[in-house]
């Protein structure tokens, strides 16, 4: 069994509008419900307010820097849109999974993770403006089968 702790979401755009970096929830449901079939422990983190995803075991808000270190040491691998998650885990030395699709990984990734891009044709052309004036693109994004490929062999124990 794993243990695999989840970072759904970038943070909330001030002008209300959906953020690019997030991967679709239908996606986030598909792989939860693959992983659980595998025996595996789902922990979402997140800030209040932020959507569950349907299956997870926990969810955490809000923990402190300490306490998502904790958390951190205690879970197999992780994966997440790009947001803060992957830098944190970078800094704690932790491998996992980042989801990207119209930010760069070569730019905003880590060497040591799975970045998972489904084609630079999407990378927005302004990689450091704001993410207000970048549309929504589901079609962007890989899908949970390849997520689920990029776990395959990679942490069984």
């Amino acid at each position: 069994m794993l243990r695999i702790i989840i970072s759904p979401y970038s943070r909330q755009l001030r002008n209300g509008g959906d953020n690019a970096k997030n991967w679709p929830k239908k996606y986030w449901v598909e792989l939860v419900k693959t992983l659980k079939e595998k025996g595996n422990h789902i922990t979402q983190i997140g800030r209040s307010g932020e959507e569950k995803i349907d299956g997870v075991d926990d969810i955490k808000y809000d923990l402190p820097l300490v306490e998502l270190g904790v958390l951190l040491d205690s879970c197999t691998t992780w994966i997440s849109v790009d947001n803060f998650w992957p830098h944190f885990c970078h800094l704690h030395n932790k491998p996992g999974v980042a989801l990207f699709a119209q930010s760069d990984p070569n730019i905003f990734g880590h060497s040591e993770n799975v970045n998972l891009l489904k084609d630079r044709k999407y990378l927005k052309d302004r990689q450091f403006d704001i993410w207000e004036y970048c549309p929504y693109i589901e079609e962007a994004f890989v899908t949970p089968s390849e997520v689920i490929g990029a776990l395959s062999g990679r942490f069984d124990k």
